[in-house]
């Protein structure tokens, strides 16, 4: 392993321990808004730009709201915009089978978890094919940020510092910083160990209300491994899903456009398995066939 990896390892359990700092600095509720709206604003970033609009298209920005919600994801300390949501890609592409840079049921959970990210030797590089890669490397302002995904959580850090000193660097970075990287992860862990299987996709993705509620709307996860290219994990209006509502914001604005709805036979879909459940056996993962991305199954825009 080479000094830089060991230095980013270094890094990250730094900031994860950091965290603690809360017990050492005083507490007023406006420290907890502000780790909210530290965790939050940037589960957002990755949500809406790495995961809806890179890795699957599922709506339209223009160029500076693309960048600025970049910006926003990569100051989540998880990397790169290309890195991000060109293994998530590989991710759909593999479920839950061997390929799939993530899964508890092929590499453990430790690994899945946090393994896979740190110690990256295997996923260090993104074949030239990726869909992300082939379409995005190109753009300056996006290969910049996955280049230099040190410099926007760094610029934040020092930021909240120089406003607000010790408690504002621990409540608005450190402690945020690390709940939502295990909110994030435990997507890859969680929603395909805990939950509830609405539809009987060929891996173990799992709806949990829980790590929908941290992970901005990503706990919908076995909706969204049925159908990817949706811009809403939350299919129905009772699954929080805030990053759906922010697109939906958006597109009221003009700031989004050709946002991808569920299809109608999705959800029908989901009633006739409700009706049979009881006489119906959920398939297993084991020698299925890796399932496509859907860049090209109908979709519904709004």
């Amino acid at each position: 392993m080479s000094i830089k990896k060991y230095l980013a390892i270094i890094v990250f359990w730094t900031v994860q321990v950091s965290a603690l700092l809360v017990f050492a600095v005083p507490f007023h509720l406006a420290y907890l808004a502000l780790w909210a709206v530290s965790h939050f604003l940037r589960a957002i970033g990755l949500t809406l730009s790495f995961h809806r609009y890179f890795a699957h298209r599922s709506f339209q920005m223009n160029r500076p709201t693309r960048f600025i919600w970049a910006l926003i994801g990569t100051a989540a300390m998880q990397k790169g915009p290309l890195w991000w949501a060109g293994h998530h890609v590989n991710h759909h592409r593999f479920a839950d089978r061997e390929g799939d840079p993530h899964s508890p049921m092929v590499s453990g959970v430790y690994y899945a978890h946090i393994g896979w990210f740190l110690n990256d030797a295997k996923y260090d590089r993104l074949e030239k094919s990726n869909p992300v890669i082939r379409d995005f490397s190109k753009v300056p302002e996006i290969a910049w940020l996955d280049r230099n995904y040190v410099v926007p959580p760094l610029v934040l850090a020092a930021g909240l510092y120089l406003l607000g000193g010790l408690p504002w660097l621990v409540w608005g970075f450190c402690l945020p910083t690390m709940t939502l990287a295990h909110a994030t992860f435990a997507i890859n862990t969680v929603n395909h160990l805990f939950g509830s299987r609405r539809f009987e996709t060929l891996d173990e993705s799992r709806n949990n209300v829980l790590t929908a509620i941290f992970a901005a709307g990503e706990g919908w996860h076995n909706n969204h491994h049925r159908y990817q290219r949706a811009a809403r994990n939350g299919f129905y209006w009772w699954e929080f899903d805030p990053t759906w509502y922010t697109i939906r914001t958006m597109a009221a604005l003009g700031l989004a456009w050709d946002v991808q709805r569920v299809p109608t036979r999705i959800y029908e879909e989901a009633r006739a398995i409700k009706a049979l459940r009881p006489r119906h056996k959920i398939p297993s993962i084991i020698d299925a066939i890796p399932r496509a991305m859907e860049f090209s199954e109908d979709a519904e825009s709004v």
